[in-house]
């Protein structure tokens, strides 16, 4: 038997601790207390954290396993959603079953996308993911107590060294296969690595190949995907929190160092759930469990499902028609439901943007609808 331990969420005996921890977290305090006690928090700090601390504690003080603790975290997700998006919607709930699951999903929030999806399962009543997170995340802080609280798991990136690697990813592949077909607990895990920044929702085969590798000498890939019940999920939002953000200074993470990267990884968490949505939509695809026999023809499924099931919105079509006013490879979408006062609001996000960096703005949010367009 593996020893997972060092890349597995919190059982349910660690949890009070991890309580404990987050209580006397000054920095977790000093974060969070902003969103509920703004006023306060803005003339004093202090009182603000004291507030924020009883209130932490009235809500999560009894939490015993993970199960209490992501119960006493839906009421606050459902306030997420009234305070920062103009409505949460699913389809496609027809495939979310009792049967334990992979989910590949698309991945354009560090948190909120695989948040969503289990928000989704607890209000339908089935068991909630483990979700797969990077270790660039691992803060040794509270960003790391709280994922670990909420089902995450550890995805090791930037490996050294064939060996180290091929054991890093087959100890990974092993307890993803044990979670789903032992521990009956579903999984979910994006389609790539980071963020699709560019508003491109492509799967990367070296992900795939990963998920398969503790059984590629035992199975077909035909059995192992009815095995694990792969099913793509797509979540779209209106609009992106961090959309200004990412376009303005250095995005580069190459020429970042760790600890900066860990840095700006955890602020855009924060700013992805506290800042405005718009709209957002969730699908279920349903399961990959036809004859496929190669990871290209996986990869080409599970792009399909994730881009023509993708919800497009005002915001989206309102970018190709800017676009086309830019760029004549663009065509303008004539759709008379299209609001030209939305529109102008729409472009006033980014009234300090010109030229390039306006224009890769704008196709972030159009790539979705070309996309689409070339699936259906």
């Amino acid at each position: 038997m593996k020893d997972f331990k060092d890349i597995s969420p919190y059982e349910d005996n660690e949890v009070p601790g991890a309580i404990v921890r987050l209580k006397a977290n000054n920095s977790f305090l000093s974060k969070f207390s902003p969103f509920f006690f703004p006023r306060i928090s803005s003339f004093l700090p202090s009182l603000g954290k004291f507030l924020f601390k009883l209130r932490f504690t009235k809500y999560f003080g009894s939490s015993k396993s993970v199960k209490d603790f992501q119960q006493n975290l839906a009421p606050f997700f459902t306030k997420m959603i009234e305070s920062t998006t103009s409505g949460f919607s699913i389809s496609g709930e027809e495939n979310l079953t009792n049967r334990t699951t992979l989910f590949i999903g698309n991945h354009r929030d560090i948190a909120l996308d695989a948040s969503f999806l289990n928000y989704a399962l607890h209000q339908k009543g089935l068991n909630t993911a483990r979700i797969a997170i990077g270790d660039n995340l691992l803060d040794k802080n509270f960003a790391e107590e709280l994922m670990r609280l909420n089902k995450s798991f550890v995805v090791h990136r930037n490996i050294k060294g064939i060996k180290e690697t091929y054991k890093k990813l087959h100890k990974l592949s092993s307890y993803i296969y044990k979670s789903i077909v032992e521990d009956c607990e579903n999984i979910w895990i994006a389609q790539r690595e980071g963020r699709a920044n560019d508003g491109n929702d492509l799967s990367d085969a070296a992900v795939l190949k990963m998920l398969f590798l503790s059984n590629r000498k035992k199975m077909k890939i035909k059995e192992w995907l009815k095995k694990v019940n792969l099913t793509p999920v797509v979540i779209s939002y209106e609009f992106d929190p961090l959309d200004v953000i990412k376009r303005q200074g250095n995005r580069n993470l190459v020429e970042l160092e760790k600890k900066e990267k860990n840095e700006r990884d955890i602020s855009d968490l924060i700013n992805g759930i506290a800042g405005y949505k718009g709209g957002v939509h969730l699908h279920i695809c349903k399961p990959v469990l036809n004859e496929i026999s190669t990871f290209d023809e996986l990869v080409v499924k599970i792009n399909d499902s994730i881009q023509g099931n993708y919800k497009l919105w005002p915001s989206n079509y309102f970018a190709v028609n800017e676009l086309s006013k830019m760029d004549k490879s663009y065509e303008p979408y004539i759709e008379a439901n299209l609001d030209t006062y939305k529109s102008s609001q729409f472009m006033n996000r980014f009234n300090d943007f010109k030229d390039e960096k306006l224009q890769e703005t704008l196709r972030t949010y159009a790539r979705p609808v070309i996309n689409k367009k070339k699936v259906n």
